[in-house]
């Protein structure tokens, strides 16, 4: 066996390895398979009570409606998506969406315009207005996107 304890690296921590006599080695090897006989006898209890109680059946049963309940589940849904692809929705819901975010950017030019000729009447104006159209026009395009998004992530599933 190696000496760890001559190891010519310094930086290395020392390891120290334990030898076991022949007698301890007989031991645990005997600890060892009386362990394994005593798990194998409570695997076969186990068995046995879950065999007779009728547990193995019932979660057969339980397991096999939940399979049921997801291939339902899944048709239903895959009949759902199928429809709305047949009808347009997605299709119609986005170009809805795509429209409103025109007609907004329309509205803010000419609010935008409003507020450069309010200006010209009243500077203090002027600034706040603007500051309140971009607000408006940054979270308006955030949310049209988002929603855009969220639009076409299903018409693509």
């Amino acid at each position: 066996m190696k000496d760890y304890n001559n190891n010519s690296n310094p930086s290395s921590k020392e390891v120290r390895v334990h030898q076991m006599t022949a007698k301890e080695t007989v031991g645990n090897i005997q600890n060892i398979s009386k362990n394994i006989r005593d798990y194998s006898q409570r695997v076969r209890e186990t068995m046995n009570t879950l065999r007779e109680s009728g547990a193995i059946p019932e979660m057969a049963e339980a397991i096999r409606e939940a399979s049921f309940a997801v291939r339902d589940t899944v048709k239903d849904i895959n009949e759902t998506t199928q429809e709305l692809k047949k009808n347009g929705v997605i299709v119609d819901a986005a170009s809805a969406v795509e429209h409103a975010l025109k007609s907004a950017e329309q509205s803010l030019a000419t609010a935008k315009e409003i507020s450069t000729d309010a200006g010209k009447a009243s500077p203090n104006t002027t600034k706040a207005m603007h500051d309140g159209i971009d607000r408006v026009k940054k979270e308006t395009s955030q949310v049209t996107k988002k929603m855009v998004k969220g639009i076409k992530h299903k018409q693509a599933t």
